[in-house]
């Protein structure tokens, strides 16, 4: 992409690498938000106009304790004064924030909206042009849209030089990749990121995606059928999500923790994210909360608590799927110019790619052929997953 012609300061473009007090701050933020976070308010509340990146520093910690709206007015005025001031990679960096509030939230055209100014106003070669093409993939991922997100994130790590020395973001690229790869290709083809990733965000010192880590791992363990791994997995990345205060990542762990469980043992799990998911606006989280409590109340007998859930969910999933079948697509579809792979990409890679999903997809094959005297639930659901995996494969191969 061409060089966008005004910087910081008007006349000389900024260096791509973060200054070394920056990254110390951010490495402070990270390791110890506890800390920062009354150093940053205080910051904030003494200035009429806060500096950009006490925000941003502000926003980082809020964001995960769950409380990002509170800042959303601050970002969108230090974004308004960004622009008009011309310092176009302050403004591409709050709106990349802002796009991160608008995702949590489940208003998705916002999140895309943002991430896609970001890449306008910056360089590819820039941290936020790299942050903002990870949105993009998740957003890509929300819609089932796996080829595409999987190229999006291929351009954030192209085009970033500094990706090697950014630890932080290649935990947040590397746990975006194993849940692709988990999706298209099974659990174990995700494990092997899922390793860098944790690695990464132990060399950053983010706890935050250790947690996130353990949470994948417990999902691939789950979808293994090794459910008491799964639930010990579980335990662990919601008990380092309390301690980090990552009310996200506590919600959909105990959704996780929920469906691992059967009765009344569940039933805790799913309401406690409920709350949270209230607490952090997030559609999606309500809508699958509401669609376990049905469940369980249905299991239970308690008709009427059911049918409330179940239309609680309708509800949500209908607000949702308006985004995500009408506007989103469409939106997506004119950032077609950012995906520069998407006409390019050779026939070589893409039977590649099947190829590896097929071997996947046999090894899954031959051990339920394997098991085939094992009798039960978690048997059907696993041999449905391999056969749904099939077609896929299939249709993708024509």
């Amino acid at each position: 992409m061409r060089r966008r012609p005004d910087r910081r300061d008007g006349a000389v473009p900024a260096p791509v690498a973060a200054p070394q007090p920056l990254m110390r701050w951010e490495r402070l933020v990270m390791r110890r938000p506890g800390l920062a976070y009354p150093r940053l308010q205080g910051l904030i509340a003494r200035e009429a106009e806060p500096p950009f990146q006490a925000l941003l520093g502000a926003f980082f910690i809020l964001e995960r304790w769950g409380r990002g709206p509170e800042l959303q007015i601050e970002l969108e005025r230090a974004l308004a004064r960004a622009l008009q001031q011309r310092l176009l990679e302050d403004a591409a960096e709050l709106s990349e924030a802002l796009g991160r509030l608008h995702y949590q939230r489940g208003d998705y055209v916002q999140a895309c909206n943002a991430w896609s100014q970001s890449l306008e106003l910056t360089d590819d070669q820039t941290r936020w042009a790299c942050l903002a093409r990870i949105g993009l993939a998740q957003l890509c991922f929300a819609l089932g849209d796996w080829a595409r997100g999987g190229r999006v994130l291929d351009e954030a790590e192209r085009h970033y030089p500094r990706l090697g020395d950014d630890a932080y973001l290649r935990a947040k690229i590397g746990l975006n990749r194993a849940v692709s790869l988990r999706a298209t290709q099974g659990p174990q083809a995700a494990m092997a990121r899922l390793d860098l990733a944790r690695a990464a965000a132990r060399e950053a010192g983010h706890r935050d995606y250790e947690a996130e880590a353990l949470w994948h791992y417990a999902r691939c363990a789950r979808d293994s059928a090794a459910a008491a791994e799964a639930l010990s997995l579980a335990t662990q990345a919601v008990d380092l999500a309390r301690r980090c205060h990552y009310r996200w990542l506590q919600a959909q762990v105990l959704l996780l923790i929920s469906e691992l469980h059967a009765g009344i043992d569940a039933v805790a799990p799913a309401e406690q994210a409920l709350a949270l998911g209230e607490a952090l606006q997030s559609r999606s989280i309500q809508a699958a909360a509401h669609g376990r409590l049905s469940q369980l109340m249905a299991e239970q007998g308690q008709l009427g608590p059911s049918w409330h859930h179940q239309q609680q969910r309708q509800r949500l999933e209908a607000a949702l799927a308006t985004l995500g079948q009408t506007e989103l697509p469409a939106r997506l579809e004119q950032l077609a110019r950012f995906d520069a792979d998407a006409q390019a990409a050779p026939a070589a890679v893409a039977l590649a790619e099947a190829a590896g999903e097929a071997k996947a997809l046999l090894r899954t094959l031959e051990r339920l052929g394997a098991d085939a005297g094992v009798q039960g639930a978690d048997f059907a659901v696993h041999l449905r997953d391999a056969i749904e995996r099939a077609r896929r494969l299939v249709d993708r191969l024509g």
